[in-house]
């Protein structure tokens, strides 16, 4: 059984934390972080130490977490470099019901603290960390299964034929025993050959993991790593402006709308959305409720409750396959509903509209604006492979294309109608709309 607490704070980022069936969940106490060095210009994040590495308006802090209870934080500069502890403070604060903070105090080149040892496999953790009376908070969405899921290597895992020759460390037979060729293709293009550790029953290792994001445990060298556990990445992007928490492999992303409206969007393990027909659930705040219902086009559950611009609790209660009886709260500030306008732009003299939406678990932006009889041109932009977003369907404008996988696709016509016209993955679990005025 989960249940979990999850706050926001504007420009700060959230925690989840557990609640009890039978207590109203209670808010986190969660510091506000500054706006961040990098909040304009997105960049990789490598972790030098193993962990996870997330940006502040200092530099970066890395955590190296265990399923034992130990948590390692590095202090980073912009270009990832070390920065000294002397000095420094620290805590964790845990999203689990009954779970201690953690203090932190220098060891070394770090700050280190010891916990309780986890249950849980993942656990959103919030790190406060006060240098020359100057604090510094980072959220990390830690994952600690028993087989290192969140450390090692991560990529795309990819499968090729059995060549005439096999490369070395492979050979002939067990190619074809394993079903080929396995390779991690890692952020940036670079390519990583996977072979199975011994022992390790390769095609049950590695064949259900093609196509997807991954974390490889295991040895790394000469262009090669012999891996001993391979686990999915987990990517809890908020990709509706939202925020995200899990319950089993089940994610969930909520938004709260300053109209007073809810969006829930449930997608499982890899983020594809799951159907909602029938699933129902109840949305609070203090004073009122509101029935969960599936949205006319089906893409998430929406619940009214009062109009608010004011920053406040909410509590979504659904049931999940694990938990009848689920629930879970945010503190969350209102947006304003999610939508784009399509920029013109001038290309040799003729007006286009452009639009560039990313598509990864759903359409973001799920909602575009476009001007009738100015050419348009949607830039799709994949960030993900495999599932039903491989296709796009806008069928009242005659468009049936592919999306390749970690690519962009740019599709032009005219909007020649007035009108909300929809547009659809190839199952028709991913939706969005063309709003034409």
């Amino acid at each position: 059984m989960r249940h979990g607490f999850s706050a926001v704070v504007v420009v700060a980022a959230g925690m989840v934390a557990a609640c009890s069936k039978k207590e109203s969940p209670a808010p986190a106490p969660v510091a506000a972080a500054a706006r961040s060095h990098v909040e304009d210009a997105p960049h990789a994040h490598a972790a030098p130490h193993g962990g996870l590495v997330e940006s502040t308006p200092r530099g970066h802090l890395e955590l190296v977490t265990t399923r034992a209870g130990g948590y390692r934080v590095y202090l980073l500069d912009a270009s990832l470099a070390p920065r000294p502890v002397d000095g420094a403070t620290g805590s964790v604060k845990v999203a689990k019901g009954g779970y201690p903070d953690v203090t932190l105090t220098p060891a070394g080149d770090h700050l280190a603290g010891q916990g309780p040892e986890h249950g849980d496999d993942h656990l959103a953790m919030v790190v406060t960390v006060v240098k020359d009376g100057k604090p510094e908070v980072a959220r990390f969405a830690a994952h600690l299964e028993a087989n290192g899921h969140g450390n090692g290597l991560v990529g795309t895992l990819r499968v090729a034929p059995c060549p005439a020759t096999p490369p070395e460390g492979l050979s002939a037979a067990d190619c074809a025993k394993q079903g080929g060729v396995y390779s991690l293709v890692r952020d940036g293009g670079a390519t990583t050959l996977v072979l199975a550790a011994p022992g390790q029953d390769a095609k049950g290792l590695l064949s259900t993991r093609v196509g997807q994001r991954v974390h490889v445990k295991g040895t790394e060298a000469e262009g090669r790593v012999v891996a001993e556990a391979v686990a999915l990445e987990h990517d809890h992007t908020p990709f509706h402006g939202g925020v995200v928490a899990m319950s089993g492999d089940t994610h969930l992303e909520v938004l709260s709308l300053r109209s007073g409206e809810v969006r829930v969007w449930v997608t499982d393990a890899f983020r594809q959305p799951l159907p909602l027909a029938g699933r129902k659930g109840v949305v609070e705040v203090t004073g009122a409720s509101a029935p969960l219902v599936p949205e006319a086009g089906g893409a998430y559950l929406s619940g009214t409750l009062p109009a608010s611009d004011v920053e406040r609790e909410v509590t979504v209660r659904l049931p999940m396959p694990e938990d009848a009886e689920y629930f879970i709260g945010f503190l969350l500030t209102p947006t304003d509903a999610p939508k784009s306008a399509a920029k013109p732009e001038a290309t040799g003299g003729e007006a286009v509209q452009e639009v560039t939406i990313t598509v990864q678990g759903g359409y973001q932006p799920s909602e575009v604006t476009l001007k009738q009889g100015v050419p348009a041109r949607l830039r799709f932009v994949r960030k993900d492979s495999g599932g039903c977003g491989d296709e796009l369907l806008i069928p009242d404008f005659g468009i049936q294309r592919p999306l390749p996988g970690l690519t962009e696709t740019v599709v032009s016509f005219v909007p020649d109608k007035v009108g909300t016209f929809e547009f659809t993955c190839g199952m028709q679990m991913m939706k969005g709309q063309l709003v034409v005025k």
